[in-house]
């Protein structure tokens, strides 16, 4: 079909164009990648506070529970102390 000169240009072209476009594949691919993690990261994040806040609400609902009067007589108790 194409010989000589014009054969080699044409599969010279071919290649620019397909190297070009390897490229542009790889770097959207990267890119998906980076978004990917970004968002991955964003999740575990937020994973992370929840758990954080929902251990220290335990945390906070045991305290209260342990300094609260056990009896109603440590209830009146504190009350008359002012530290109820």
């Amino acid at each position: 079909m194409f010989s000589g000169l014009a054969g080699a240009a044409l599969l010279k072209v071919l290649e620019a164009l397909f190297n070009a476009f390897g490229t542009s594949l790889n770097t959207w691919l990267e890119k998906q990648r980076n978004e990917q993690a970004l968002k991955d990261l964003g999740r575990v994040t937020a994973e992370r506070d929840q758990q954080t806040e929902a251990r220290e609400a335990t945390e906070r609902e045991l305290e209260a529970a342990q300094n609260a009067p056990q009896t109603v007589d440590d209830a009146i108790a504190r009350l008359e102390e002012g530290s109820a």
